[in-house]
C-alpha cells in the first residue's frame, strides 16, 4: 500500500518512521500556517474577537462537528481534552452513595485513575471487567460486562477503542445491555473521531467525549462533549465562570454560555476544526466530509491490519487478538508481560533505531499484565514502515518463544 497524497504535508523528523499518531496526534503544516494567521488576527485586537467575533466562530465549528458525529448542535460543547470532559463528566454525575461503576481492564491509565478518584470521593465503588483475549466475536464482551454485572451497577464507563490493545468495543450493543439494565453510560472517545464513523444520535450513551487532535488533526488542546437529554440542561462544568449568569439570548443556551467561555484561553484549536477537515477530504464541501473521511478511515484500517499480521508473523504469534471488525487505524500484538520482558528498553530500542512505536502495558500499575506493540497508521505511513518495524522486532520470537 502506498502513502497517501497527504503524507507530504507534515513536517516529521527526517528519516524517523512514526507510527504513533494516536498517542498525541500531528497537525499538517498547512493547519499550522492557517492557526498562526487565525492568532495573528486575534492579537490584532483580542478584546474584539474573543469578545465579539468567537461566538459564531464557534457555532460554525460546532456545525461542522454536528455533522461529522451525526449529533444535534445544541448537545456538543468543546473542552480541552478528553481527560478533562470525563472529570467533569464523573464530578458531575448524579449517581447515588453505593453505587457501582463498571469499567474494562483494558482502560486508558489516565481515565482508570479518575475513575477510581471519583469512587473514592462519591461513595461509589468500582468493579473491572476483564475482556478475555483472544476475542473471537464482538459479543464476547457484551458478555463479560453482563456477567459482571451486580444489583448495584449504575453506570458502564466505556472506551470506544482502547488504547493500550487498539480494540474497538461493540459501542451500540454495551449501550443497549446498560440501557436494558437501567444504567448510564459515558464513553471515552479518545480515539473515536477520525477514526471510526460516528452515530451518536443512533446510539445515545448518556454522554460522549471525544479528541479532535488524535485522528482529525486538531492542533492539540481540542476536544467536545457530546451529552444527551436531559442531562445537557443540567451539567456545570468544572469551571464556572461568566456564562453562570449570562442572559440567554435568543438561539443561546446555558450549556453552550458556560462551556464556550471556562476563562480565557486560546480558541484556535477547536477553531481549526473546519480547515483540518477541508484538509484532510481535500473538499470545502461539509456535505462531503464524512464520507472522504470514511476513504482514509478505510485505508489506515487496512494498513493497520496488514501491518499487524507482518509483527505477528515476525513474533511467531499465529493469532490476533480480536477480529478485523473490532480493529481500526490501530493495531497491537502482544508481548511478555514486564516480569519477563522490559517493554520499556524495548521501546527506547525502537527509537534508536528510527521507529516511534509505543509499547503499552494493559495495566501499568501491575507488572504481570501483559504488553501490547502497538502501531498507528496515518496518511503519511505506508506499508513499507511496518515491514521494517517488523524487520527491527524479528529477534524478539526467540525470547517470546522460550517464556
Amino acid at each position: 500500500m502506498k502513502r497517501h497524497a497527504l503524507g507530504l504535508h507534515w513536517d516529521l523528523e527526517p528519516g524517523l518512521v512514526f507510527l504513533n499518531h494516536g498517542s498525541f496526534g500531528l497537525a499538517p503544516r498547512e493547519l499550522l500556517q492557517w492557526r498562526w494567521a487565525l492568532l495573528q488576527e486575534i492579537e490584532r485586537d483580542p478584546v474584539s474577537f474573543l469578545v465579539e467575533a468567537l461566538p459564531p466562530r464557534l457555532e460554525q465549528a460546532r456545525a461542522a462537528l454536528a455533522a461529522l458525529v451525526l449529533a444535534k448542535p445544541e448537545q456538543l460543547a468543546f473542552v480541552p481534552s478528553t481527560t478533562y470532559g470525563l472529570n467533569q463528566l464523573l464530578q458531575r454525575l448524579p449517581l447515588p452513595v453505593g453505587s457501582e461503576l463498571l469499567v474494562s481492564d483494558h482502560g486508558y491509565n489516565a481515565t482508570a485513575n479518575l475513575a477510581r478518584y471519583a469512587c473514592e470521593q462519591r461513595g461509589w465503588s468500582l468493579r473491572q471487567v476483564s475482556i478475555p483475549l483472544p476475542l473471537r466475536d464482538p459479543a464476547e464482551v457484551v458478555e463479560a460486562f453482563a456477567a459482571n454485572w451486580s444489583a448495584s451497577t449504575r453506570l458502564l464507563l466505556l472506551d470506544h477503542i482502547t488504547s493500550p490493545s487498539a480494540l474497538v468495543l461493540p459501542l451500540k450493543a454495551l449501550i443497549a445491555l446498560a440501557r436494558s439494565r437501567g444504567a448510564r453510560v459515558i464513553v471515552d472517545g479518545a480515539h473515536g473521531p477520525g477514526s471510526v464513523p460516528l452515530d451518536l444520535e443512533d446510539w445515545q450513551p448518556d454522554a460522549y467525549v471525544g479528541n479532535l487532535h488524535k485522528w482529525l488533526c486538531c492542533p492539540r488542546g481540542s476536544a467536545f462533549l457530546w451529552v444527551r437529554d436531559p442531562w445537557q440542561c443540567t451539567l456545570r462544568p468544572l469551571v464556572i465562570s461568566h456564562g453562570a449568569n449570562t442572559p440567554v439570548q435568543m438561539g443561546q443556551s446555558r450549556f453552550h454560555l458556560e462551556h464556550d467561555w471556562i476563562g480565557t484561553a486560546d480558541p484556535s484549536p477547536w477553531l481549526a476544526l473546519p480547515e483540518a477537515l477541508r484538509l484532510l477530504t481535500g473538499s470545502a464541501e461539509p456535505s462531503r466530509w464524512r464520507q472522504r473521511l470514511g476513504r482514509l478511515q478505510h485505508r489506515h484500517g487496512a494498513l493497520a491490519q496488514q501491518g499487524q499480521q507482518l509483527l505477528l508473523e515476525a513474533l511467531g504469534l499465529v493469532q490476533s487478538i480480536a477480529p478485523p471488525s473490532m480493529q481500526a487505524a490501530m493495531a497491537s500484538v502482544p508481548l511478555l508481560p514486564r516480569t519477563r520482558f522490559d517493554g520499556s528498553s524495548l521501546q527506547n530500542s525502537l527509537r534508536n533505531q528510527g521507529f516511534q512505536v509505543p509499547v503499552i502495558p494493559l495495566q501499568p500499575h501491575l507488572p504481570d499484565a501483559p504488553q501490547f506493540l502497538r502501531i498507528c497508521c496515518f496518511a503519511y505511513n505506508e506499508l513499507a514502515d511496518v515491514e521494517r518495524l517488523a524487520a527491527a522486532i524479528a529477534p524478539l520470537r526467540l525470547a517470546q518463544a522460550a517464556n
